[in-house]
C-alpha cells in the first residue's frame, strides 16, 4: 500500500487547480495569520507544506529567516519565484516530506501549518513533530477541517461516492485543541469560515468569492456566523 506522502504527491505535481481556483482561499488564510501575528516579529520561520509560499513570505525580513518545505516541487517553483532577489539568501527551500526533512530542533519561534493535517500519516505525530520544532515560547498558526461539522460530513459523503484520488483525515476541532494542548499550547486565537459552495467557482471570479466570503464571515476581531464555519485557522502560543 503507498503511503500518504505517495497519495498526496501526485496531487501536487501541477498545483495550477489549487493555486488558480482556491486563490480568494489563500489570501483570506494569508490575511488572517496576519491578523493573528498583528506585526510580531520573528527571527526563524518554518512553514510546513508552503505551496506558493503566499502565506509566510509576507513575513520575510532581512533580520530573519524564513525554511520553506513542501513534497511538491511546483509549489517550491512558484514560491521561488515569489522571493524577493535581495532575500533570497534568507530563505531555505526543502523539497521533502517535513516528517523526515533535515529541520533545527527547537529552531524556529514560528512555525506554519497550514492544508497538512488532512494529509499526514498521523495528525498526533505530525503535531508532535511542530512542537519538537518550536522554540520554547514559540508561535505555531494552523488548519483543518473540522470532520464534525455538518459540512464535512456532507463534503466526506460526496467524496465517497465520486471517489476520491486520497483519502482525507478526519480530524475534528475538538482533537486538535486536544493534542495541541497536550504539547503544551494555549490557544490565543481562532477563526472560523466556509468555503464557497461546490459550483460556485464556475460562476463567480476569485475576488468575487472572496468578498462572499468574508461578507458571511467578517474578520478576525468580528467572526460571523461561526456556526457555519467548518475551516478552522488557530494561533498556539507555546507555554514554556
Amino acid at each position: 500500500m503507498p503511503t500518504r506522502v505517495e497519495q498526496v504527491k501526485p496531487l501536487f505535481v501541477r498545483p495550477d487547480w489549487f493555486l488558480q481556483k482556491k486563490r480568494y482561499n489563500i489570501r483570506l488564510r494569508a490575511e488572517i495569520i496576519q491578523q493573528f501575528l498583528n506585526g510580531e516579529q520573528f527571527d526563524s520561520v518554518l512553514d510546513v507544506g508552503c505551496g506558493d509560499g503566499s502565506l509566510s513570505l509576507p513575513h520575510l525580513r532581512p533580520q530573519n529567516r524564513l525554511t520553506l518545505v513542501d513534497i511538491s516541487e511546483d509549489m517550491l517553483a512558484a514560491a521561488r519565484a515569489q522571493i524577493p532577489a535581495e532575500l533570497a539568501g534568507n530563505v531555505k527551500i526543502l523539497n521533502n516530506d517535513f516528517m523526515g526533512a533535515e529541520l533545527e530542533p527547537h529552531g524556529y519561534d514560528l512555525i506554519l501549518c497550514v492544508g497538512v493535517l488532512a494529509y499526514v500519516e498521523s495528525p498526533a505525530t505530525a503535531i508532535a513533530r511542530v512542537a519538537s520544532l518550536l522554540k520554547p515560547g514559540g508561535t505555531v498558526i494552523t488548519e483543518n477541517t473540522d470532520s464534525s461539522h455538518l459540512l464535512s460530513l456532507l463534503y466526506a459523503r460526496a467524496r465517497r461516492v465520486l471517489g476520491p484520488d486520497c483519502s482525507l483525515n478526519a480530524v475534528p476541532t475538538s482533537a486538535v485543541l486536544d493534542l495541541y494542548r497536550k504539547q503544551g499550547f494555549e490557544l490565543s486565537a481562532m477563526y472560523r469560515y466556509s468555503l464557497a459552495l461546490p459550483g460556485l467557482g464556475s460562476i463567480l471570479s476569485q475576488p468575487q468569492l472572496y468578498r462572499l466570503v468574508r461578507a458571511l464571515h467578517g474578520t478576525l476581531g468580528s467572526n460571523r456566523n461561526k456556526w457555519l464555519g467548518n475551516e478552522c485557522l488557530y494561533c498556539f502560543r507555546h507555554v514554556p
